[in-house]
């Protein structure tokens, strides 16, 4: 990838926190007064799906087998478990990235942000 590129991930993955704390400021600041809907149930849906695939990386760091990166004993095994890790929460990024597209339409943008800042940065940093 060439600077330009790596400058629009690291903004991406920088804004992706951003735009899930405004998804859930919002939903608790103005949702949370309106009667119950189907678009106020998508909305916490994707919202928390986002949550649950970014708590997924340091639990996924901290539960990975231990390798010793001089002899490379055990490398193996670990790319093995933050591969598994990282396609169950890809996948759930783009269930909320589908999800996102229904919610409210000013969460739209900050959900898509959310999703793919997530999905880059868990994809960047199991880069070895």
């Amino acid at each position: 990838m060439n600077t330009l590129e790596n400058a629009i991930v690291t903004v991406i993955v920088l804004l992706a926190p951003v735009g899930l704390a405004y998804g859930w400021y919002f939903y608790f600041a103005r949702m949370s007064k309106e009667p119950s809907g189907w678009r106020k149930w998508v909305t916490v849906v994707a919202l928390g799906l986002v949550t649950v695939a970014g708590v997924m990386w340091p639990v996924a760091r901290m539960t990975a087998p231990e390798v010793d990166w001089h002899t490379w004993v055990g490398a193996g095994a670990y790319m093995h478990w933050v591969g598994a890790w990282e396609k169950a929460a890809v996948r759930i990024l783009l269930a909320a990235l589908v999800l996102s597209l229904f919610v409210r339409p000013r969460l739209i943008l900050p959900m898509i942000v959310a999703c793919l800042g997530t999905g880059l940065f868990w994809i960047s940093s199991n880069i070895p």
